[in-house]
């Protein structure tokens, strides 16, 4: 039986959350440029701009949209009940968490570009994989949230090994990331970490599916 996400007010009150920072774009509206910056390169300067009406309004409803999708997913999974509580909690509000942080930086820097806040970026995502780490290995078997892949899906032993040594290498990750914040590290070191904390567990499932596991 599908679940109606429309029902529920933690829903509502995550979409409210994805479109909050409109009203920060309203505010600000009289004092974007004409060509505000919305892309930023691997050393978090603008390389990338869009007309005011655009940045002041898409990326919250993109990301309302985009929470919308998440719900429905998780929510209609139907193996739901195997979702760690605090994974679930946690895959609701990172989009909201998202749109708030993307938004507001972007609004910051158009008005005031010693006001850069994309450089935090490293140390949202640090955090969002400690918190991912921690309870990565809680997660069972689901189609929704978790390292889903055709050998983890397939085996529940294969699923089990792959999210332990995924949150362990998730959370060194998310350390890792949370100090290049505060220190002079080349863009490719942070990439490297993220795209490791992703390629790492997958490449051991796939080593764990060839030795039969």
């Amino acid at each position: 039986m599908k679940h109606n996400i429309f029902k529920e007010k933690s829903f509502w009150l995550s979409s409210a959350v994805c479109i909050l920072p409109i009203l920060l774009s309203l505010i600000c509206y009289d004092k974007l440029p004409d060509q505000v910056a919305t892309h930023f390169d691997f050393k978090f300067r603008p390389d990338g701009y869009s007309p005011k009406l655009q940045a002041a309004f898409m990326i919250p409803g993109i990301m309302f949209l985009l929470n919308i999708f998440v719900w429905f997913m998780i929510e209609n999974d139907p193996r739901k009940k195997s979702i760690n509580v605090v994974m679930k909690a946690f895959s609701h509000w990172i989009i909201p968490v998202l749109s708030v942080f993307t938004q507001s930086s972007i609004l910051f820097y158009a008005i005031n570009d010693n006001i850069n806040l994309i450089r935090f970026l490293p140390l949202l995502i640090g955090i969002i994989l400690i918190v991912m780490g921690n309870y990565l290995p809680k997660c069972r078997q689901n189609y929704t949230a978790g390292i889903r892949l055709p050998w983890t899906l397939s085996s529940e032993e294969n699923w089990n090994k792959t999210h332990r040594l995924g949150g362990k290498v998730m959370v060194a990750c998310g350390f890792l990331l949370a100090l290049c914040t505060f220190l002079t590290i080349h863009p490719v070191i942070i990439v490297s970490v993220i795209f490791a904390s992703v390629l790492i567990p997958c490449i051991y499932s796939y080593i764990l599916f060839k030795k039969g596991i």
